[in-house]
Order: structure tokens, then sequence, then C-alpha cells
């Protein structure tokens, strides 16, 4: 090839097709659980609301709940993947391989959302009220307990106990908070058990020994996560999806876009003869409020 600025402009649009393309083949089954929400600096503060219960009844003044007393602030986070072409191998055009790897490239920019969903929430981190997020001792206005963690394996009854549990969780007023757990979340090595609790179409009861009907049959999806393997093997999640603020937020400062250093007198391009093409991305993921998700599991 003839290198020149119309044969690189050239090439570089092929490269960055390719990159779209395995940018739309990235998985998305976080969004099953994660809602997505621009940031539009540095870090976004996030003024969460304290109290939850929905509307009551108007006798007297207003009854103002407070959106700003705590605050949460995320600081985006940078992510990077880089690449270097040899001008030679342009030359000779024997460049082909490069634009399979300029598209696994795009695949894995792409998959940035998912893994830093997963990584919050195999997370340990404290929340607003200083307690860590997945605990059994707080309470909303001190006296509505919001027990959504439990070190206990995957089973018919610790699901039942979780759903039942979240179910009844009440807000700063007393009333329900009409939680409706709608996903199952696990790795590949609850997949088995996790199918025979939601998908089965019998359940076995040990205590006549008999199979009966599967009373949680597609009483909420299933969504197994590969990410959830090695350490956190055991790990299984129940959360509510269904409301407009879902368990996780990804917080997207940039999305990833392929750039390139592929001018003469760059430095690599001068130094080493070498093409850079990369891509970038900011963002963070975080949970949102705790009676929208429950996580088991043993030696969490």
């Amino acid at each position: 090839m003839d290198i020149n600025r119309t044969s690189m402009n050239a090439l570089f649009q092929g490269f960055n097709m390719q990159f779209q393309n395995g940018l739309g083949m990235a998985p998305d089954s976080w969004k099953q659980f994660s809602v997505a929400i621009p940031s539009a600096g540095a870090s976004t503060i996030y003024p969460f609301l304290e109290q939850f219960g929905g509307m009551r009844e108007w006798l007297g003044d207003r009854q103002v709940k407070n959106l700003s007393s705590r605050k949460m602030e995320v600081v985006n986070r940078d992510f990077e993947d880089t690449v270097s072409v040899r001008r030679n191998d342009i030359e000779d055009e024997q460049y082909g391989f490069y634009g399979t790897m300029i598209a696994q490239m795009g695949q894995n920019a792409g998959k940035l959302w998912q893994e830093i969903s997963v990584d919050a929430l195999k997370s340990s981190d404290s929340w607003i009220d200083g307690s860590a997020f997945f605990g059994d001792s707080r309470k909303y206005d001190g006296t509505n307990a919001i027990v959504n963690s439990a070190d206990s394996a995957l089973s018919e009854s610790t699901f039942n106990a979780a759903y039942q549990a979240m179910m009844e969780y009440k807000g700063h007023n007393g009333k329900s908070l009409g939680v409706q757990p709608s996903l199952l979340i696990v790795g590949p090595k609850l997949r088995v058990g996790a199918w025979n609790i939601l998908k089965n179409e019998f359940s076995y009861d040990a205590t006549d020994k008999v199979q009966v009907q599967n009373v949680n049959k597609n009483v909420c999806d299933l969504l197994i996560l590969n990410e959830l393997s090695g350490t956190y093997d055991d790990y299984w999640f129940l959360a509510d999806t269904k409301g407009i603020i879902k368990p996780c937020v990804v917080q997207q400062r940039q999305v990833p876009k392929l750039t390139r250093m592929d001018k003469d007198n760059d430095e690599n391009v001068f130094m080493r003869k070498e093409y850079i093409y990369g891509t970038d991305a900011r963002g963070e993921a975080f949970l949102s409020f705790p009676h929208l998700i429950y996580r088991g599991g043993t030696n969490i």
C-alpha cells in the first residue's frame, strides 16, 4: 500500500467499522438489572431520597421528604485498550488480522459496562448511611428492617425466604415499599439449581417424598452471569428490576470510541514505524437502594 493521508484515512475508516461491529457484539445483560445515567464531569453527586413509602393522605401540612441531606459522590474511572500496527505490515498489505484485533477491541470495550456493573454486585462497599450495602442490621426510619443479605446457599427454601423478605419491606411511613422480585442472578455453578427453582414443572416435597407442582415456576426471570465464578461462584442475587430505579446504576461519562496516532510526525510513527490505535472510556457503576436487591451465598 502507498502510505499517504488518503490511504491511512481509508484504513482507519475500515478499522472503525470493525470496531463498531465488535462493539455491537458485546453482552448487554447488565441492562436487565442496571440503568445507564450520563455523567457530565469528573464525578456525579446523587442526592438520595431518605424516606420511602409513596403518597399519603393529605391531612394538615405537607410532610416534606429530605432529598439532599445525604449525598453520594461517584467518581468516574478511566479505561483504555491500545494496539500498535507496524508500518511495514501496512506497506506490504499484511494488515488483515489487525482488523480482527480491532474488532475484538470493540467487543472488549462494549463489555466494560457489563464488567463494572457486575463488579458493583460483588463489592462490599458501604451505602450512604455508612453501613455495608448488603447487611442484616439496616432499618429505614429506625424501625423497618431491610435485611438484604444472608450467608446461605441457593435452594428452594432460601429463595422463598429472600422473596418473602423483599415483598415485606416497609418504608419510613410503615407502608409497603411494593418490592416485587423479578430477576434471579447466578453464575454458571448455580445454573442448574436456579433452573430447577424457576423453570422446573415440579419440585420435591421432602416431607411426603413426592413431586409437587412447582409454585415458583416463572415467578421471576433468570440471568446467568459468567463473571460470577471463582471466588463468587456461590453468590446469588434476587432483584426488583421492573421499577424506574434499578438496583445498579451505570454512570457513563464517555462511551468507548476508536482513536488513532497514524501521522508521519507522530512520535510512534517517526521513531518506531508503528501506528497506534486505541479506545478509551470513562464511567463507574454503583448500587442504588438496598431494598431493590438481596444477596445470598456462602462465605459472603
